[in-house]
């Protein structure tokens, strides 16, 4: 029997011809060498969980994958698969992700440090900047991108750090784009995880990513489908997943506005190397296109629905991926040596080293992850560290790789990227509220975070805000070990307020307004304070304080007189403890909240103050509960018979027995119970600004020493938004001898 040899272009025409005998049901045509497919993955955010219909049916037909090359999502698809993981682990792994928390990297109130929680309360606004090199500097997307980098790293850690990517269970070519010149740049080796990364780097949407000294970019802005790349690859027959429509089918947005147009020169950017790529397909190769184009981009929860119409669009070509799996038939799988035995080894950590860092000192990052060295790796245990690097506020990546010393002994080396506007951190805070025939406030202001002043830590922070609530306050925090610190301040602070005829008069029962008056409060501070791994905090220290209330009239109380002008000053000292597990400032739907504090003069003026206050939460479902509690004393001890303290505590308000104005309750000591439940209207999409209905139910008093508690109630209606910017809600409020109140708030709530 003579046997022929087939040159290329002979060969090609058997695959065609035994394409059209799969076509017609007839028998394939048997080659010597089987062809070598090589799978092409576009980019398209949670389209591509289609790609997962496509390596499930050449899993099907028994079609070995010479290689894979991947853009933006598929590189990740492509990539973890071919370093061993299945398509059905994929599908459950990203599929189950929350977009907001991976994607978007928005973090729980739980995972930040209790300083940064209490920061949120006075700038609700997360906007985040800074000044660098003379110039205001803002982040470089809307997500850091660090959460899914900490994803993939978690998921190929039995990959080796620097890895030659034709050694992984398929060889692997990851699609990204150069931001220094827009040259394509094509992984195939390093770390695999931070190639699958840089290539999902959308601008606008994910921050770029520094690889061996480069800054790279989505590779959707080159070859979104690059089919190019699979051509130098030698591929035979390309196998290509595309997530794009076909012509005809785009539709164009309006030019409504400029961040419209800029998306649109993106989209025009993507399809015309899209267009490029798909004339470059040959007769023999297979194009799966699926119809997926009513998909978001981080629809990560549609993943089975996506699958589903990829396992569609594999149906017009599925004879012709079954005439390669014939071409397949009996022969040998291809083997190489790809054993990657990373995981298995025994590695134990003796070594932290800090690479990437400028302001942040080196020590603080090996204390972070001190509690890893002398113990046996762990990628979960790794994972949350790094984490507590990232939620520190510091930076804005972080990754880690091992290098192994001798033996089982292993250094781990840490990559962090400082935030681009650091060390001058600044964020912005904005209220308003008014009430009807009650006090229209507003305020606005700044804050500025200078961290890092030495290499121990020390940061200065100055606080500044105008408006019916003004304030001017600088503070120093310096830690001092794991948990311990002490910080320092000063502040001025100024309210503007005015005085109800019922806070005098006990038994009317009015919101006339007797006279307006200013209150300021200067102060000084020095304490020492415990953190419990960002569960809880104590303080204890010494405080200083002046208070002086103007008023525009003196006003007669019982045949006594406020004066125009009071003062009072102390020294004494002040504990405070506080535990917040609640996932949300101010609407929140799960956890609790236990504060307190003790102030007690010890100099000047007798002063003793304290407040308890209490708050838990929980939800079933959309219902939503709330159970709060507040009882607060706030005494000044004086050398005449009924002088008021001018350090009143104040009720009214919404969720602050709401059918009162606000500082229509007044005194020296208060009691407050309340009960709120709110029924979730809407998620709030990407960026979780939930909306809620619901009510509250109230029931409490201000009142003067020598007075006695008069219980009043208070029931509210209202609609609220959890938003970006503080808290926004309309209410509506009845209450005790048919006293009433509407209200509306935008932004950071008023507090006294």
């Amino acid at each position: 029997m003579t046997i022929f040899k087939m040159t290329p272009r002979q060969w090609l025409l058997a695959v065609l011809l035994s394409c059209v005998g799969g076509l017609w049901g007839g028998p394939a045509l048997a080659v010597d060498s089987p062809p070598k497919v090589v799978v092409v993955l576009a980019g398209g955010g949670a389209k591509g969980f289609a790609h997962l219909a496509v390596l499930r049916q050449l899993e099907r037909d028994q079609i070995p994958i010479a290689r894979i090359v991947g853009t933006s999502m598929g590189a990740v698809i492509g990539g973890l698969y071919a370093s061993g993981m299945s398509t059905d682990d994929i599908e459950r792994m990203v599929g189950s992700l929350d977009p907001s928390k991976v994607a978007l990297d928005q973090l729980n109130r739980l995972e930040l440090p209790s300083r940064t929680r209490a920061y949120q309360q006075k700038y609700p606004v997360e906007l985040e900047f800074g000044i660098k090199d003379g110039g205001v500097s803002f982040a470089r997307g809307v997500s850091d991108g660090q959460r899914f980098l900490a994803l993939l790293q978690a998921l190929t850690v039995h990959v080796p750090p620097d890895v030659d990517f034709n050694d992984l269970k398929i060889p692997f070519r990851a699609v990204a784009t150069r931001y220094r010149d827009g040259e394509m740049k094509v992984f195939d080796r390093g770390a695999l995880h931070l190639a699958i990364r840089a290539s999902m780097a959308a601008p606008a949407v994910f921050a770029p990513v520094d690889v061996d000294g480069e800054t790279y970019v989505d590779g959707g802005l080159v070859a979104n489908l690059p089919i190019e790349v699979a051509l130098r690859e030698g591929a035979d027959v390309i196998v290509a997943s595309f997530l794009g429509a076909q012509d005809g089918e785009y539709k164009t947005p309006e030019a409504s506005h400029a961040l419209v147009v800029a998306n649109r020169m993106l989209d025009i950017l993507i399809r015309q190397n899209e267009k490029r790529n798909l004339a470059l397909l040959r007769p023999q190769d297979v194009l799966v296109q699926p119809a997926v184009q009513d998909i978001g981009f981080v629809d990560f929860n549609r993943a089975a629905e996506i699958v589903r119409r990829g396992q569609q669009a594999l149906l017009p070509v599925q004879a012709r991926l079954a005439a390669l799996g014939n071409a397949w038939a009996g022969q040998a799988t291809p083997t190489g040596a790809r054993s990657l035995s990373f995981d298995h080894r025994e590695k134990r950590i003796v070594a932290i080293e800090a690479q990437g860092h400028r302001d942040v000192s080196q020590t603080y990052i090996q204390a972070m992850l001190s509690p890893m060295l002398e113990q046996e790796f762990s990628a979960q245990l790794a994972e949350r560290h790094m984490d507590e690097l990232y939620t520190s506020g510091y930076f804005d990546m972080v990754s880690y790789s091992l290098e192994q010393l001798q033996g089982d002994r292993y250094k781990l080396i840490v990559k962090v990227r400082e935030k681009p506007y650091s060390p001058h951190f600044f964020k912005t805070t904005l209220g308003f509220s008014t009430e009807v025939d009650g006090v229209t406030q507003f305020t606005v202001g700044a804050g500025y975070r200078r961290p890092w002043l030495t290499p121990s830590g020390l940061e200065f922070s100055l606080d500044a805000r105008l408006g019916t609530q003004s304030e001017l306050a600088a503070r120093l925090h310096q830690p001092l070990s794991r948990g311990w610190s002490v910080e320092t301040g000063a502040s001025w602070d100024r309210n503007y307020l005015p005085l109800y005829r019922s806070a005098i008069f006990r038994n009317e029962q009015n919101n006339q307004k007797l006279a307006y008056f200013s209150q300021t409060v200067q102060s000084m501070d020095a304490q020492l304070v415990y953190d419990f791994e960002r569960k809880a905090n104590i303080k204890l220290g010494l405080t200083a304080s002046a208070i002086r209330r103007s008023f525009d009239t003196t006003i007669d109380w019982n045949d006594a007189q406020l004066p125009s002008t009071d003062l009072v000053k102390y020294s004494g000292l002040k504990t405070q403890f506080q535990v917040d597990q609640l996932d949300s400032l101010s609407f929140p739907t799960q956890g609790y909240f236990w504060g307190g504090s003790l102030e007690q003069g010890v100099s000047g003026a007798i002063y003793s103050g304290g407040r308890l206050t209490a708050k838990w939460a929980h939800s079933v479902g959309p219902h939503i509960f709330n159970l709060g509690m507040d009882l607060a004393q706030d005494r000044v001890t004086r050398d005449c018979n009924n002088c008021r303290s001018p350090s009143q505590l104040i009720l009214g308000g919404f969720q602050n027995m709401g059918a009162y104005r606000m500082g229509q309750l007044a005194g020296d000591q208060l009691a407050h119970l309340q009960t709120t439940y709110m029924y979730r209207l809407t998620d709030g999409g990407l960026f979780n600004q939930r909306t809620y209905v619901g009510t509250v139910l109230e029931a409490g008093d201000a009142w003067f020493k020598g007075d006695a508690i008069r219980w009043r109630y208070s029931g509210t209606l209202f609609v609220a938004v959890d938003s970006k910017i503080g808290d926004i809600y309309l209410g509506a409020a009845r209450g005790s001898g048919n006293g009433y109140n509407v209200f509306l708030q935008l932004g950071r709530r008023f507090s006294y």
